[in-house]
């Protein structure tokens, strides 16, 4: 990927965020940002770190976690390229309210609270915009919380497997979907909330009953209309 201004430009015309932006707004905001490179397993942020910055995911994909005093982790997001974080501390200035790893290499453009907020305020159609991100972000913790205190293991994994296929998925010709993430059974276990034995377990039953198949990039869904059904069991 070019690292050029003009590239730079192009990768944030093509973000939703970004959409609403001037051509001058948008030199603006490549002129004053800063690309970063995050190999797998390598940390964007920490919990409780200083904040006041908001990266744009250029390439890669990034989890989102927060941990309990005991090291218990939770895994609030799976984030990929078009998508944004640290937007909570861009708008209020505050410590970081999770931690990000990257989960595969990683392209980022971080972009300075001091920087970014003049160029907001004088544009409220991207202001509404992120205003719509923080809410959909809170939506689904709210639907994420509900599945955990609500439903079996059964049904919780599954609408999380749709929800990654909704963002990260894509289908191929032969009308299977494909979650191509470098994804362990343990990470979506903390994204569940379910030990990673449960998810194991859950995996290879629905493998039997041929609704996904395991394979060496990820997951492959080739009954989705089954995991659907799935889902719907309280």
């Amino acid at each position: 990927m070019s690292t050029s201004p003009a590239g730079l430009k192009w990768e944030l015309g093509r973000h939703a965020l970004f959409g609403s932006f001037t051509e001058a707004e948008l030199d603006t905001l490549v002129s004053v940002g800063t690309v970063r490179v995050y190999r797998v397993r390598q940390a964007l942020f920490h919990e409780g770190d200083e904040g006041g910055s908001m990266f744009v995911l250029l390439t890669g994909r990034v989890k989102v976690s927060a941990y309990s005093a005991a090291g218990k982790e939770c895994v609030l997001s799976l984030a990929g390229p078009g998508e944004v974080l640290g937007e909570i501390t861009l708008l209020d200035g505050g410590p970081r309210t999770a931690s990000g790893l990257a989960i595969e290499d990683t392209r980022a453009l971080c972009l300075a609270r001091k920087d970014f907020l003049p160029v907001l305020e004088k544009n409220p159609a991207a202001a509404l915009h992120i205003i719509a991100v923080l809410c959909e972000r809170l939506r689904n913790t709210s639907r994420l919380v509900e599945d955990t205190a609500f439903l079996a293991a059964g049904p919780r994994l599954a609408r999380a497997l749709l929800r990654l296929l909704g963002a990260h998925g894509t289908q191929g010709d032969d009308g299977a979907w494909r979650l191509d993430m470098n994804l362990s059974q343990t990470t979506l276990g903390a994204h569940v909330g379910l030990m990673r034995e449960s998810v194991n377990r859950q995996l290879r039953a629905w493998q039997d009953e041929g609704v996904i198949l395991s394979e060496a990039s990820g997951l492959k869904v080739l009954n989705r209309e089954g995991l659907e059904r799935i889902a719907e069991l309280e």
